[in-house]
């Protein structure tokens, strides 16, 4: 048995494609603090850096035979890392974008019963409208805006290009808009009062 703790990234690369367990925490050994301290710098937060690389490691597991880079094994890992905190930026972004977009809508004028019902009326419409799309766009839609996943990662997933998931993105959002008859402004609010 070959100690995989001494093998290089593309041996241990080329095992983990395999499902070589000990080849995958051999990666996850030598990666997480270099990793953790990368993301740590990022986010300010450890718990929130912990997070983002036990989801980042594993898909990284469950993703195993897919795996398909041109460059080094570290690069990757950087990469991929990367990519999750600024997706968990722009994710908190927009909760807050879409709590202070509730928050305006509220000031406005006395929140009623009436007007809560408007927005179920107009949630349960849009959920409707959603289901009723061409089921490519609907994907999209849903990754984009329920797993809040970019446009870049929702191409690499979907295997598009990114200017397909824009305008697919683009064209639900229109839509919605129409079938509601609302701002884009207020369309957002509803989806966010959905989550």
């Amino acid at each position: 048995m070959v100690n995989s703790a001494v093998l290089s990234d593309t041996e241990l690369t080329a095992l983990l494609k395999e499902g070589d367990l000990q080849a995958f925490t051999n990666i996850y050994n030598r990666y997480w603090p270099p990793l953790f301290l990368h993301v740590r710098r990022m986010l300010s937060d450890d718990d929130q850096a912990q997070d983002v690389l036990q989801d980042m490691f594993g898909w990284l597991w469950q993703h195993k035979s897919e795996l398909h880079f041109s460059s080094s094994l570290a690069a990757y890992l950087y990469t991929a890392t990367r990519n999750r905190v600024f997706n968990r930026i722009k994710h908190e972004k927009v909760k807050t974008n879409r709590l202070e977009d509730i928050r305006l809508f509220m000031q406005k004028g006395s929140y009623e019963a009436d007007e809560a019902l408007r927005y179920k009326q107009l949630a349960a419409i849009v959920k409707s409208e959603v289901e009723k799309m061409p089921e490519k766009m609907r994907q999209i839609f849903e990754l984009s805006r329920n797993q809040y996943m970019s446009h870049k990662e929702i191409a690499e997933m979907l295997n598009i290009s990114e200017h397909t998931v824009r305008t697919q993105v683009q064209r639900a959002l229109k839509i919605l808009r129409n079938k509601l008859g609302v701002s884009h402004a207020v369309l957002l609010t509803i989806i966010a009062m959905m989550d």
